[in-house]
């Protein structure tokens, strides 16, 4: 049997570590067994020179998450909150 981290771990290490769920596979449409996840994104973060990473840079800035929080931690705040808004929007 393997070892799968709980919903916990990463709110041990929030600032940096991103959560990657059932919530952000039904946002960005990945199959429900995704070993590619992680290499997809770091691949978004390089192309067009990085043009994604700086933008997720700025709007990290602009929200005024603060200093040490990465960059793919900035993408699963937006991707979460992005998502709970078309929950909501879809039961309203």
């Amino acid at each position: 049997m393997g070892v799968r981290p709980s919903k916990e771990w990463p709110f041990s290490r929030s600032a940096i570590t991103p959560i990657y769920d059932i919530r952000i596979k039904q946002l960005l449409e990945r199959p429900r067994m995704d070993q590619s996840f992680w290499a997809a994104l770091a691949a978004a973060l390089r192309v067009d020179n990085g043009a994604f990473h700086e933008q997720l840079v700025r709007l990290g800035d602009k929200a005024g998450i603060g200093e040490g929080i990465g960059v793919p931690r900035v993408f699963d705040v937006i991707a979460w909150m992005h998502q709970g808004q078309q929950g909501q929007a879809a039961t309203s």
